[in-house]
């Protein structure tokens, strides 16, 4: 019996400073956990990026993991307004104002570094979340670029490519 092996093609791109801007998290999942201190390289998983304004002008959601990873990491910030359990609604207090745990780490140095932001749904502890990464160092994503598909597909049909992680 005959095994067929099928090649993965990992795409690696800088996305250093400004072109970060390329890079979209509105319908991402991040996978990122606290630590106590921030290393000075850190790699991030993602599922669902996307990639805005590209060569081709369409614009690719990857429907799988990537990867971002950033050197010369020197603080961040990350805010978290958390879901009800099982639901994509907020936990709610006083006021209707709605429950988010913030962690920071460090203070932003001067103007050498740049401030890499990530906005998405967090895995856990489950909730919308804002992250920001200093840094004054190289920043790449990877990703299998089987994973990629036109944005426009993903809007069409979300429930195909979106992430369906455990919700627990």
């Amino acid at each position: 019996m005959t095994k067929k092996w099928v090649s993965k093609i990992r795409n690696v791109l800088d996305v250093t400073g400004k072109l970060f801007d390329q890079v979209d998290f509105t319908e991402a999942t991040l996978f990122f956990h606290g630590h106590r201190e921030l290393p000075e390289s850190i790699a991030i998983e993602v599922w669902g990026l996307s990639f805005i304004e590209t060569q081709q002008t369409k614009d690719y959601y990857v429907s799988g993991i990537a990867t971002i990873s950033f050197e010369g990491v020197t603080s961040g910030l990350l805010e978290v307004s958390l879901y009800q359990t099982n639901e994509d609604d907020f936990i709610k207090i006083k006021n209707e104002k709605y429950l988010t745990l913030t962690k920071s780490w460090g203070k932003p140095l001067g103007f050498e570094e740049y401030q890499y932001h990530l906005g998405g749904v967090l895995d856990w502890p489950r909730g919308y979340s804002q992250l920001g990464i200093n840094a004054t160092g190289k920043v790449t994503v990877s990703f299998e670029t089987n994973n990629c598909v036109l944005t426009s597909d993903y809007v069409r049909n979300p429930e195909k490519y979106t992430y369906k992680g455990n919700r627990d």
